[in-house]
């Protein structure tokens, strides 16, 4: 993963030329990115990201996409995927940040703004785990921490989560691991179908320039 960390430290040193990018040429499909052969059921000009709380790399790309954020077409919707992994309350993390998402979308918030409730419980996650280095003593305590940073309560989130709609984006977050054959996170999946090779990233610029690019095709 050494290549990927090349993004976030390009990122944190303000690399962001978008406009004059040196390499404005066409990806090639198996370098750039891979088609995928069953492409997740979402809208065109859309910026899927399968990731974990739990993955510092994921918690580096968090602080990337605002710029990225800041570049893609206003009609462009941006989907976090939150799988489960080994890292510890994964299993809660999906259920806090899949009622996060349904608020947002009951309230006409975007996932990509920073008041969303997404933001604000992924947000706090990172933070707790790679920032404070909180240890949570059990489960109950993890959920109560992401409820707390979005400022609803135990009831708000116990009915989100029994909805259908809530149950049905769980599964396909989890569906989309063997959907996709990802074998690691975070990655970032275009348009339902156009999953980019990080390895081939060279900096945070070529990957805002690659995420704007397959938005267009």
């Amino acid at each position: 993963m050494h290549k990927l960390l090349k993004i976030f430290f390009s990122a944190f040193l303000g690399v962001f030329l978008l406009s004059t990018h040196i390499n404005a040429e066409s990806l090639v499909a198996g370098r750039d990115y891979i088609v995928l052969k069953h492409p997740l059921n979402v809208p065109q000009k859309s910026i899927v990201e399968i990731f974990n709380v739990g993955c510092p790399h994921c918690a580096k790309m968090s602080e990337l996409l605002p710029k990225l954020f800041a570049t893609i077409p206003q009609k462009a919707v941006f989907l976090p995927y939150h799988i489960i992994t080994g890292s510890p309350f994964s299993a809660q993390a999906s259920e806090v940040l899949a009622v996060a998402v349904s608020i947002d979308e009951e309230r006409n918030l975007i996932s990509k703004d920073i008041e969303s409730y997404f933001r604000r419980a992924s947000n706090a996650y990172f933070d707790a785990f790679f920032k404070q280095h909180k240890k949570f003593k059990n489960k109950e305590a993890f959920i109560t921490f992401g409820l707390d940073a979005m400022e609803i309560s135990q009831t708000k989130f116990e009915t989100q989560l029994h909805r259908k709609e809530v149950q049905e984006k769980l599964k396909a977050w989890e569906d989309s691991i063997a959907q996709t054959g990802i074998q690691s996170v975070p990655s970032f999946i275009i348009n339902g179908k156009y999953l980019i090779v990080l390895e081939s990233v060279k900096d945070a610029e070529d990957f805002i320039y690659k995420v704007n690019y397959l938005l267009e095709i």
